[in-house]
């Protein structure tokens, strides 16, 4: 993303790209923010937050990966993941090499003979199954949609022989995707009528979870938990999460931890805290961060509530130690990419709760979490900035009222050393308040000073009018006119 260097003169609005689903105010808002604490930052913000978004999106999901999820089931569940990861790639590699021609990328299957290799299968079906119609608009979803493919029963077809030929469950599992994924972009609109996205998508899953497939296994479980494509039935949605957790899949662990902690409409009928832990526990040691986050809430509750506490079997001495480890649980789902436990992190340290107030802290925990896709933590990242401007200016003000009940001979004494600590190899000048503009004092108090705060200075009054309307007429400590004024430093 390009941060556009231009000034629209008939506004006067500094355009600043909307980035990470803000909208164009609310990033305005956020860049003149970090122009008053961070100026250098600023300058980077539009571009800097959204690849670390990226960055931060890719690694969790490598660390969230269904590979990693089947790594402690028994082998034939990873070889049939690392089989269809692999011919994804070949029909990625095969429609390059062919200049997106479908029919070269496929030659050489033997697709229409009643003994096709599994390999030849899955190709077929990923190859004719990813043509895609074309968008009627910009925003039609539902022509993203596998099932809007013009190719889909083929595809389809050949993948429920890859299952029925070659009890091959990861097919059946990408059947149930096909149909998730209509339901959620097109809301079944692609489908004959009389068919259900929901209910097709759970008769695949539970095909692949008869066979004991994990992912499977679990995703049957959320379908029954939730009454999605088929009737609600709790205990039949722990069945399922039992038989995935037995094998370490993650999701479940977790999954069965919310049920057993009995704060949800789907709970079990009987509670169980110390199972819950124990779930969550299991899920945290697999490597899934929002178990180690429900942990972490856990621990912060029973600091709070005894009963919570001797429900869970009492795992710590005293309320400062549930403290410490509730903190070092979400630290760590947080180190893992977990936004909840980001967001939840910057609000315990930006208040007073756990005797743990510390802004700095805040402001990096509601920016990862910002980062990560959680757009509630915005509102609270400028109040954590407006915070510390505010402080900043009061620390300002305290130091010259103090400096003003020092005797003459202090006053003096002070300003020599402070002169002495200013010396030319160490001043650092000012930089234009221009958050778009690279001007930088040549001599030391060169640049004008806005006339009301006295914290931000420009290199010309063009600067500084368009710094006002971009943002510092709200941020500024005093900004009762139209205008800002200056004035020599």
């Amino acid at each position: 993303m390009q941060v556009t260097e231009t000034f629209d003169d008939t506004e006067g609005q500094l355009e600043v790209p909307a980035f990470l689903g803000l909208n164009e105010q609310q990033s305005r808002l956020l860049v003149a923010l970090y122009n008053e604490t961070d100026p250098e930052f600023a300058k980077q913000v539009p571009t800097a937050l959204p690849v670390a978004a990226q960055q931060l999106a890719a690694e969790y999901e490598k660390r969230n990966s269904v590979g990693k999820k089947l790594e402690r089931a028994h082998s034939r569940w990873s070889d049939e993941f690392d089989l269809f990861d692999t011919v994804q790639q070949e029909a990625v590699t095969r429609l390059s090499k062919s200049d997106m021609n479908i029919d070269k990328a496929a030659e050489g299957l033997t697709l229409e003979s009643e003994q096709c290799p599994l390999k030849d299968l899955l190709l077929g079906s990923l190859l004719y199954g990813g043509l895609r119609r074309d968008p009627a608009t910009p925003d039609d979803r539902a022509s993203m949609s596998p099932v809007a493919s013009p190719n889909f029963e083929g595809a389809k077809h050949l993948l429920e022989r890859a299952f029925s030929e070659h009890d091959y469950t990861m097919a059946a599992v990408q059947i149930g995707s096909f149909y998730t994924q209509e339901d959620r972009l097109a809301n079944g609109k692609n489908l004959p009528a009389g068919q259900d996205a929901k209910r097709l998508a759970y008769m695949w899953y539970a095909k692949a979870a008869e066979k004991g497939n994990p992912m499977a296994c679990h995703k049957v479980g959320f379908f029954l938990e939730n009454g999605v494509g088929c009737d609600k039935d709790i205990h039949g949605a722990v069945a399922e999460y039992t038989k995935a957790f037995d094998q370490g899949y993650p999701d479940s662990a977790h999954n069965l931890g919310i049920l057993h902690q009995g704060n949800t409409p789907s709970t079990l009928p009987c509670k169980n805290t110390q199972k819950s832990l124990e779930f969550f526990e299991s899920g945290k040691q697999w490597g899934y961060a929002p178990s180690a986050n429900a942990l972490g809430r856990m621990y912060l509750l029973m600091s709070k509530d005894e009963r919570l506490a001797k429900e869970a079997g009492n795992p710590g001495t005293d309320k400062d130690e549930y403290i410490v480890t509730g903190i070092d649980y979400m630290e760590d789902a947080a180190n893992n990419g977990d936004a909840d436990a980001m967001l939840m992190l910057g609000l315990i340290f930006g208040s007073q709760d756990y005797g743990l107030y510390d802004m700095d802290k805040a402001q990096n925990y509601l920016e990862l979490a910002l980062v990560r896709g959680d757009v509630e933590a915005f509102q609270y990242l400028v109040r954590v900035l407006r915070a510390k401007m505010a402080a900043r200016v009061a620390l300002e003000k305290q130091n010259m009222e103090n400096f003003e009940k020092l005797a003459d001979e202090d006053k003096a004494k002070l300003i020599r050393q402070l002169a002495k600590e200013a010396a030319p190899e160490k001043v650092k000048h000012q930089g234009c308040g221009n958050i778009f503009c690279e001007n930088k004092e040549t001599d030391q108090g060169s640049f004008k000073r806005c006339g009301q705060c006295q914290r931000v200075a420009y290199c010309s009054r063009d600067c500084q009018r368009k710094h006002w309307k971009a943002g510092h007429s709200k941020l500024c400590t005093r900004n009762n006119q139209d205008q800002p004024t200056t004035s020599k430093s």
